[in-house]
């Protein structure tokens, strides 16, 4: 049985002894799977930063590994996304 280091005290005994893979247990299970955004809450959320014209004429159409790829109808709304990037991903951090 392995014993956390830091469960030693100053004079070589163990305190608040627990064993290593109860340890690894609990760091494990926190780090579980990330919570998933739905495609409608997605949309939803992309809705929401965007406003309502632009909603009209963009969409997500996926977001993968924090990348979010947008399609838009033509390139004046390729343009006026680019120009808000920095605001649109700060209003889509609050949403998610």
């Amino acid at each position: 049985m392995w014993f956390c280091p830091c469960s030693l005290d100053n004079s070589g005994g163990r305190k608040n002894e627990r064993p290593l893979e109860e340890l690894l247990g609990k760091v494990i299970k926190n780090l579980g799977p990330k919570k998933r955004i739905s495609e409608e809450g997605m949309a939803e959320a992309w809705r929401g930063a965007v406003g309502g014209a632009a909603s009209t004429h963009t969409r997500p159409v996926s977001f993968q590994k924090g990348i979010l790829t947008v399609n838009v109808d033509g390139s004046c709304w390729l343009y006026e996304l680019t120009l808000k990037k920095k605001e649109l991903i700060k209003k889509l951090e609050g949403k998610l």
